[in-house]
C-alpha cells in the first residue's frame, strides 16, 4: 500500500459518516455565528444583550461536550469545529473590547496571536496525522481566564477585577502555550514516515 493512501484524507478525518450533522456540531455552529454578533453588541455598548448572549455561548460551550459524550457523537469534525468556535468567540470579543473599552493592545496581540498561532499548529497535525488532536485543558482554563476578563470589561461594576485577571490571562496564556508548543513536537513525532 502506498504511503499516501495510509493516511485518510483531511475531508475523510473530519466528515465521518453519521457524524456531521449532530447536536454538538450544530451547537459549536451556533456558537460560531453568535460570535459574529456578540461582536456587534460589544462595539455598539449593547452591554446587557452581550451578557445574555455571552452566557448563551458559554452554555452551547459546554453542552456541546456534554452531548457529544453523552449521545456517543465525538467526532474529528467536533474536535475542530468546537475549539475553531472557542477562538473566533475570545477574538472577535477581545478585539470589540480593544476597540471599544480599552483594553490594551498589547494584551490583544497576546491572545489574538495565541490563539492564531494554535489554529496553525492545529492544521500542521490535521493534516499529517490520521486524527484530530482534542483541545487541551491548559486552553481551557486560558479561555475561561479571558471570559472573565472580558466580562470585567464590559461590566463597570468589576472594573477592579482587571487587572489582577491581566496577570493571571498572561500567566495561562504561557502555559497553555507551552503545552501546545509540547503537544505539537510530539505529535510531530507520530508522523508516519513516507
Amino acid at each position: 500500500m502506498k504511503a499516501d493512501t495510509k493516511q485518510a484524507t483531511l475531508s475523510q478525518k473530519l466528515i465521518e459518516k453519521g457524524k456531521v450533522f449532530t447536536l454538538s456540531n450544530f451547537l459549536s455552529f451556533i456558537r460560531l455565528i453568535g460570535a459574529f454578533y456578540l461582536y456587534y453588541l460589544v462595539i455598539n455598548h449593547l452591554t446587557e444583550a452581550a451578557l445574555l448572549l455571552t452566557f448563551v455561548l458559554i452554555v452551547t460551550d459546554f453542552a456541546d461536550g456534554y452531548f457529544a459524550r453523552k449521545l456517543n457523537q465525538v467526532s474529528e469534525l467536533g474536535k475542530v469545529l468546537d475549539p475553531i468556535a472557542d477562538k473566533f468567540c475570545v477574538g472577535l470579543a477581545i478585539i470589540a473590547l480593544y476597540q471599544e473599552y480599552g483594553l490594551p493592545f498589547w494584551i490583544t496581540a497576546l491572545i489574538i496571536g495565541r490563539d492564531v498561532a494554535i489554529l496553525i499548529g492545529s492544521l500542521v497535525l490535521v493534516s499529517r496525522l490520521p486524527y484530530v488532536t482534542p483541545s487541551a485543558w491548559p486552553g481551557k482554563i486560558a479561555v475561561s481566564i479571558i471570559s472573565f476578563l472580558f466580562l470585567a470589561y464590559l461590566v463597570e461594576a468589576l472594573a477592579a477585577f482587571r487587572f489582577p485577571l491581566e496577570i493571571l490571562a498572561i500567566i495561562s496564556i504561557i502555559v497553555s502555550s507551552l503545552h501546545y508548543i509540547y503537544v505539537f513536537y510530539k505529535k510531530l513525532k507520530e508522523t508516519p514516515a513516507n
